[in-house]
């Protein structure tokens, strides 16, 4: 016969049921499956991680819900010939989440409305814009995949894009990477926490019954993340360290020599690419905080940054100063953000930081302005024409 305490707990246990039920039914109606980025982004044992071709999902936050569409080739972008078709010139973009298009649909991208730029210059060649951009990438990973796999789509122009995180985000997976004897980079190949014990297994196994077949799960992983991420931020303004190091302290004082890394990879991939006489373009855009005193404000508390202030962008007047160094042409899109901002609210998501459709809608004209100088007029064209904002939207 069974005791009370037994009681107790079975009707404890069957409370507990029926309300994670009741939970599983109602995130079903408010919330679709496929919002975590597992469902397009896997793990790599050369890259680190990478999309998954033809993968379907949805990036969801409480600002946006971005649909993700992954090509036949493992990009979010439109498919693509293996081969480079007669009388077209490509253009292969690389980066990190910003150029991805984190919180926006790929349509809304600025590589779709540079592509749409393109397409209205006259001439017999046409260009071909391909976004070879995974999120949390950088310049380590990029000369990885342009090695192994961007090569391959015969570029004519390499544009990278780069972030002000990257220099900490290179010495990561520096750290993860295996090197030859001549210290070339061969791979990233992610950490791996092995489970020995039965009950270990057990639990994993628990967790990944749960976070493949619930939405409750994914809906509260989704909420707790930033909270235990928190807990491991580091303010300090050391890259090796903090991952936005570039953007604190005194700007005067900003030393880039703790950069190396990132800019020997940026050599590395300018070597590859002038072997092979392919055009290397490095840009660089600013953080909200570096155009207006109201953008980010909710991610500037999480990152530890002053609200009501615009920080220094000579971050990026280092890079600049980097590509004149080495001969690399040097995009800097920071003066273009803050003439945008002086009209158009807001430019980046409060909370997460990366560009609303509007933020895109500048890097496009601020880019394509600089290839029209640059590289795309016909020959014997006159003066290079500049396109206005609207005109690319």
């Amino acid at each position: 016969m069974a005791t009370e305490a037994q009681k107790w707990l079975a009707l404890t246990a069957a409370s507990v049921l029926l309300s994670l039920i009741v939970a599983e039914g109602v995130v079903r109606i408010i919330e679709p499956r496929a919002v975590l980025r597992k469902f397009f982004e896997t793990s790599d044992h050369v890259f680190h991680h990478r999309l998954i071709p033809n993968a379907r999902g949805r990036q969801k936050t409480t600002e946006f819900d971005a649909v993700y569409a992954i090509n036949a080739f493992g990009l979010r972008s439109p498919e693509i010939a293996a081969t480079k078709p007669a009388g077209v010139k490509r253009l292969l973009l690389l980066g990190d989440s910003f150029t991805e298009g984190v919180g926006v649909q790929a349509s809304e991208t600025y590589a779709r409305h540079l592509q749409a730029a393109l397409d209205g210059v006259r001439g017999s060649e046409r260009w071909e814009v391909i976004n070879a951009v995974v999120a949390s990438y950088s310049p380590l990973l990029e000369y990885l995949f342009l090695k192994n796999r961007g090569l391959t789509l015969d570029p004519d122009v390499v544009i990278l894009a780069l972030d002000l995180s990257d220099f900490f985000d290179d010495i990561q997976y520096s750290a993860l990477a295996r090197f030859d004897d001549q210290g070339e980079p061969i791979a990233v190949t992610p950490p791996t926490d092995p489970v020995h014990s039965p009950a270990g297994r057990a639990l994993v196994g628990v967790k990944d019954f749960l976070k493949y077949n619930t939405r409750t799960y994914n809906f509260v992983c989704r909420r707790l993340a930033s909270l235990l991420a928190k807990r491991s931020l580091n303010f300090s303004g050391d890259v090796a360290l903090d991952k936005y190091g570039a953007l604190r302290g005194d700007p005067s004082a900003l030393d880039d020599r703790s950069w190396w890394r990132t800019y020997d990879y940026l050599q590395r991939i300018h070597a590859v690419l002038k072997a092979r006489d392919i055009e290397f373009w490095i840009a660089v855009y600013p953080y909200g905080l570096q155009i207006s005193a109201k953008e980010w404000n909710t991610g500037r508390l999480f990152w530890g940054f002053e609200v009501n202030r615009v920080y220094s962008s000579h971050a990026q007047e280092l890079v600049e100063a980097f590509g004149r160094r080495h001969g690399i042409h040097v995009v800097n899109m920071v003066s273009d953000f803050q003439e945008a901002a002086r009209t158009t609210f807001p430019l980046y998501y409060d909370n997460d930081g990366h560009w609303r459709a509007a933020g895109h809608q500048v890097a496009a004209p601020s880019l394509y302005k600089a290839l029209t100088a640059h590289m795309l007029q016909p020959e014997g064209a006159g003066t290079p024409t500049t396109v206005a904002r609207s005109s690319i939207r």
